[in-house]
């Protein structure tokens, strides 16, 4: 009795949840197509004609630096990744950007950036010869919305059919890899070439035979 309305509770939760991710995914895509299809703003533009399309404006770098972030597996090894970020001014700003290492190996203090902007956010650098590309808020948002509705579609799913399917998560998980490269791809976020599709079915066909495989194990037992 408990499990079923625990259940429930989970259901009343997850659905409602569901469609709201779908609305904000819908409400932030609709303004990524504006960006996606914004023309360069011309000069002196300024206001409400500023906000809808994409700004020019030149930086100096005026610092770099390194930061890692580091995991342990469950066997005890730990690995770290470096992150490499350029400070740049333009106007009164002053702002923190991630870039690649090839790009971080090559600037130096007091080289000039060239930026693009979207509604104030750095959208785009190009310094000496290296370009740098970043998500808008919105895109950022829309990818936490549809993680979100994938954990909730999981949810609903264990909900639904029974505590019986929760070893199968791990599959659930390498799933959610091609999920969102699809996702992204349909809504013209990150469009995929021959490499990316490839990727999609690797990840998909290891994330049903993880679950296939865990499932015999289960019923084994």
């Amino acid at each position: 009795m408990r499990w079923l309305l625990l259940r429930l509770l989970i259901l009343a939760v997850a659905v409602p949840g569901i469609v709201e991710c779908v609305d904000r995914v819908e409400v932030h895509q609709r303004v990524i197509a504006v960006f996606r299809n914004a023309s360069l703003c011309p000069a002196g533009a300024s206001g409400k004609a500023a906000d809808d399309c994409v700004n020019r404006t030149s930086a100096e770098i005026t610092g770099s630096g390194t930061r890692e972030s580091c995991t342990t597996d469950s066997n005890g090894l730990r690995s770290c990744t470096t992150h490499y970020s350029v400070t740049v001014r333009f106007g009164r700003r002053s702002e923190g950007l991630d870039v690649e290492e090839r790009t971080y190996r090559v600037v130096r203090r007091g080289d000039t950036a060239e930026l693009r902007l979207w509604r104030g956010e750095v959208v785009r650098m190009v310094v000496r010869g290296h370009t740098e590309t970043y998500l808008t808020s919105s895109e950022w948002a829309s990818l936490g919305w549809l993680l979100l509705g994938w954990a909730l579609l999981g949810a609903s799913w264990v909900a639904l059919l029974g505590l019986r399917l929760f070893p199968l998560l791990g599959g659930w998980l390498v799933l959610t890899v091609p999920y969102l490269m699809v996702a992204y791809h349909l809504m013209g976020f990150n469009p995929m070439g021959v490499t990316g599709w490839s990727l999609v079915g690797a990840f998909t066909v290891a994330g049903f035979w993880i679950m296939a495989y865990v499932h015999s194990e289960v019923v084994d037992f």
